[in-house]
């Protein structure tokens, strides 16, 4: 088998892994993400994290950005977000 082969087999043994977690993660914090979706204002924070300046989010959803803050403090300690550097980003898309 190449590198190239090896190489291959790698990266589709990671993506079934990454999709395995993923099925795994939405069982554990299916209730959490599902109240969450719930409210219109935190359904768009979550799915802007990371993507939007916090300032824009606290304009568009009305929620100040102490709220936001703890918002995400919470969903990181959930699982719901993770740190990456300075920002947050959500675990699921």
């Amino acid at each position: 088998m190449t590198d190239d082969e090896h190489l291959s087999e790698l990266k589709a043994s990671v993506q079934h892994v990454e999709e395995l977690l993923g099925v795994i993660a939405r069982k554990m914090l299916g209730a959490d993400l599902e109240q969450l979706l719930k409210n219109k204002d935190y359904r768009y924070l979550y799915e802007h994290t990371g993507k939007v300046p916090v300032k824009q989010l606290a304009k568009k959803t009305g929620l100040s950005t102490a709220t936001i803050s703890r918002a995400w403090q919470r969903w990181e300690q959930v699982g719901l977000l993770v740190k990456d550097g300075k920002q947050y980003k959500t675990v699921f898309r």
